[in-house]
């Protein structure tokens, strides 16, 4: 009798000492901080004036998605206080061995070459906005992806795009007779941005 009640209490510290090292290999699992940041910067033709909004963004405010059709990035601050949005499209037939690589964006400038598309939202108030393609605008630049892990579906990657003599996105609250012509820069970075599976 007491070589069974030996043999049970063995068995249970047993089992204790597997599942605390199971708690431990998970709680020592660190899961990398998501970094991103995004500038953009309006370039008035007329005055040479300069308008910028710099954004430090959360995970939150950004995605990477994957369906059948494409991969897609957006980068999207907080309103109110982010007026500006940003969103790139690859398909899929477009996209690079194992995501890495440049991807030149696809306009009226670039159009043969171009493998990303883009579209950039200015928030004017709290339910309107402006939008321009790049199917339909002279657009020059490229989102970058330096490095994606399988395993972990984390990717890091950087891009810069100048939309060419453009209409002031902020003048469509006003709406002046003449409205100035600007262009537009946008520049961002991100690191440890999870990939989702939308399929």
């Amino acid at each position: 009798m007491k070589k069974i009640i030996l043999s049970t209490w063995l068995l249970v510290i047993a089992f204790f000492s597997v599942s605390c090292d199971k708690q431990d290999d998970e709680s020592t699992t660190i899961v990398p901080k998501v970094e991103a940041s995004m500038e953009r910067s309006f370039h008035y033709l007329e005055s040479e004036e300069e308008e910028k909004a710099v954004y430090s963004l959360t995970l939150k405010e950004m995605q990477l998605l994957s369906d059948e059709h494409k991969l897609q990035i957006d980068f999207a601050p907080s309103r109110p206080a982010g007026n500006d949005a940003v969103v790139f499209s690859i398909k899929q037939a477009d996209l690079l061995n194992g995501y890495i690589g440049t991807y030149p964006i696809r306009s009226l400038s670039n159009n043969k070459k171009g493998r990303a598309d883009i579209t950039y939202y200015h928030y004017y108030n709290k339910t309107s906005k402006s939008a321009l393609f790049s199917s339909g605008n002279r657009m020059d630049g490229q989102i970058e992806i330096k490095a994606y892990n399988a395993t972990t579906g984390l990717a890091s990657g950087n891009f810069e795009v100048t939309i060419s003599n453009v209409t002031d996105p902020t003048s469509y609250e006003d709406n002046p007779i003449k409205p100035r012509k600007c262009n537009i820069t946008l520049k961002g970075s991100f690191k440890n941005l999870k990939l989702v599976d939308a399929h």
